[in-house]
């Protein structure tokens, strides 16, 4: 069968049609084709991998050139670190999953979100597939392996709540994160919580028969990965902020159009991957997943990279509630997240489709 390629033009679409017009309700100028490039220092939250294969997608394409820029792509060691290094300004972007980057704003270091890359962010409890947990209920009497460093870890109480369990009546086993996978692998646990678009790709890689639980199942918010800069970035320079947040959107929605391209043009800047043992598996899982989590509805209507603001407000309520200090201060929702970047690039229905197509066999991994 002969693999569909995507042209910039044709990925790009309508999207190039609105690159000086209106989001928002507020004119938004692009750096377009631009003589000399604006060096820009960009984080991602993690390893390169398939959550954030996108930005190579956007790098190897020239989408960034295209406006002007000259994108560094640095990794990261977690989201609470990227969102830091962007709030203390050692980068001018980054990206961070959302919990991070409101608790950064919670701690007094300003970060404001830009745009959203991934509505889940694939928070869950994961279990053997021939294993005794079929739903949350059944985590009751069992032993979950969990690590307090990780970012769904504060939100078990949240989440016992929402389906209806009793988490006092689970043994909670803490430990380190290659441990607590290795523990279900070997069935040593009956269940692990994490981020299924970070721990499924090793299971799948490594033959582990398991999927995850979904938080958002059980109306449990948790937007996944934002795109992030200081505000004074946003106050002082709003044109570079739009091409930067347009260029990472067009590698996103090439990605979800072509995830095989996205894979290979991966491969070329990150070519150490490719000689890891079951690398290719490990990327193509872990980019069907993300793809998953960014093909929202809420894309079809606004355009990519809208964030709905009830459920970032909603998000923020859990994270004051489970996460923050007492006597912290909740930041105002403008503080945190805008929508004046985000909706330029659009993605026509029978593209949302399409998306949907490609992350369709993905989705056993995420119930």
């Amino acid at each position: 069968m002969t693999r569909r390629q995507y042209s910039r033009r044709r990925v790009l679409g309508p999207a190039g049609v609105t690159l000086a017009g209106l989001a928002g309700g507020l004119a938004r100028p692009r750096l377009v084709f631009a003589q000399n490039k604006t060096p820009i220092k960009f984080t991602l939250p993690w390893v390169p991998e398939g959550s954030d294969l996108f930005a190579f997608t956007a790098k190897g394409m020239g989408l960034w050139d295209k406006h002007g820029l000259d994108v560094s792509v640095a990794r990261g060691t977690g989201s609470v670190a990227a969102a830091e290094a962007t709030g203390t300004g050692r980068f001018d972007f980054g990206m961070a999953a959302a919990p991070a980057a409101i608790l950064q704003n919670i701690k007094g270091l300003p970060v404001v979100a830009l745009a959203a890359c991934q509505y889940d962010g694939t928070m869950g409890i994961g279990v053997r597939n021939d294993g005794p947990i079929k739903n949350p209920s059944d985590l009751v009497g069992h032993k979950l392996a969990t690590t307090v460093t990780s970012g769904e870890h504060p939100l078990l109480p949240a989440y016992a709540a929402k389906a209806g369990f009793d988490l006092s009546n689970v043994t909670v086993v803490q430990t380190e994160p290659n441990v607590r996978n290795r523990l279900l692998g070997e069935g040593n646990v009956d269940a692990i919580s994490g981020f299924a678009v970070s721990i499924m790709p090793i299971y799948a890689a490594t033959g582990v028969k398991a999927h995850f639980l979904l938080f958002s199942t059980v109306g449990l918010v948790n937007y996944g990965y934002v795109l992030l800069t200081k505000p004074d970035r946003v106050a002082s320079a709003p044109q570079l902020c739009a091409a930067f947040v347009d260029g990472m959107l067009e590698g996103l929605k090439a990605t979800m159009l072509d995830p095989a391209e996205a894979m290979r043009l991966f491969f070329q800047q990150v070519p150490e991957m490719a000689l890891a043992a079951q690398a290719k598996e490990q990327i193509r899982v872990g980019t069907g997943i993300m793809v998953y989590a960014a093909t929202n509805p809420v894309i079809k209507a606004n355009g990519l990279g809208w964030i709905d603001s009830n459920a970032y407000e909603t998000q923020t309520d859990l994270i004051m509630r489970y996460v923050a200090k007492p006597d912290d201060k909740r930041p105002t929702m403008d503080s945190l997240m805008t929508n004046r970047f985000a909706g330029s690039v659009k993605i026509s229905a029978a593209e949302f489709d399409e998306a949907q197509k490609n992350s369709e066999a993905f989705r056993t991994f995420v119930t």
